[in-house]
């Protein structure tokens, strides 16, 4: 497996997650930003039908569109904890999906819990903590004057549905042909993605307010981004497989996030250090934690 690609798309994912994040804070509508991406993610991959073999597989099929409705679910939590909390805290937490994935594999794919998966989930536990921490801000005190639940709740459960899409894909994808099914698994993204939209149908005049003018550069490059990134990562699962090797690199994101905040500025990292020193330990703890899970595999 090319190990470069998912290091390139956890880069990605990060710089996408940044634009999206503009976004949000620029006044766009956490279910027009979910939709924009989601749509990215199929216009990438619908091409590979044209690339890849493919050949009909009822189960193959089933699987994909189970893939699609997984990672559906999974971005409408992943931008929910992007619209509450700080970039530097939600994307790390993503990385928890690698302990998910490797949990999931010993259930469904037939690889037994070691001790190390234990241990990997034990730190992560504990990264997780130190991720949800945000000191007081009138105190020098390290102590926290809060713990941020719906960010962490959010995010957690996204990594959840992201572990049970990679699964489904490693299972299925070379039964169905990656050709056939990834641009089918994206398809059901997309017809699925109206759904966010119900409660405003009655009122179509408030979908100009859901993208403001000025959000609309960073919101598009972002989803752009985004929706490249993952098609990525499913393509190279689908084709070689090793989901759970895949998302110890793609763990990666959480470190790139906790840097990129830190250096441009506009989250709670950016303006105390405390939060900064606190975020990267856990995402550095959580990076250990995947490897020792994945290590002893």
């Amino acid at each position: 497996m090319p190990l470069f690609l998912p290091l390139f798309a956890s880069l990605l994912y990060a710089v996408g997650s940044w634009g999206l994040k503009l976004g949000l804070r620029r006044g766009a509508g956490p279910r027009i930003v979910t939709a924009l991406s989601n749509l990215s993610m199929a216009g990438w991959s619908a091409p590979l039908i044209f690339f890849f073999p493919g050949q009909p597989n009822t189960s193959g099929f089933w699987g994909a569109i189970l893939a699609g409705t997984a990672l559906f679910l999974g971005r409408l939590c992943a931008i929910r904890a992007l619209a509450h909390g700080d970039l530097s805290h939600a994307t790390p937490l993503l990385g928890t999906k690698t302990i998910f994935v490797a949990v999931l594999t010993s259930l469904f794919l037939d690889d037994p819990i070691t001790p190390g998966l234990m241990a990997g989930a034990v730190l992560t536990s504990l990264a997780v903590t130190l991720l949800s921490i945000t000191p007081t801000p009138s105190s020098k005190s390290w102590w926290p004057g809060k713990f941020d639940r719906i960010t962490t709740g959010w995010a957690l459960l996204a990594a959840f549905f992201f572990a049970l899409t990679d699964i489904t894909v490693q299972k299925y994808a070379r039964i169905l042909g990656v050709g056939w099914f990834q641009p089918l698994m994206f398809a059901t993204l997309a017809l699925l993605t109206p759904l966010l939209f119900l409660p405003w149908l009655p009122h179509a005049s408030s979908f100009q307010a859901l993208l403001p003018a000025s959000s609309r550069p960073s919101t598009l490059t972002g989803s752009a981004v985004i929706g490249f990134q993952t098609s990525l990562v499913i393509l190279v699962i689908g084709i070689f497989g090793h989901a759970t090797a895949t998302n110890v690199i793609y763990a990666a994101r959480g470190l790139w996030a906790v840097l990129l905040e830190g250096s441009a500025g506009g989250g709670a990292a950016s303006s105390d250090r405390r939060i900064l020193v606190l975020r990267l330990t856990g995402a550095a703890l959580l990076l250990a934690a995947v490897a020792l899970a994945v290590g002893s595999l």
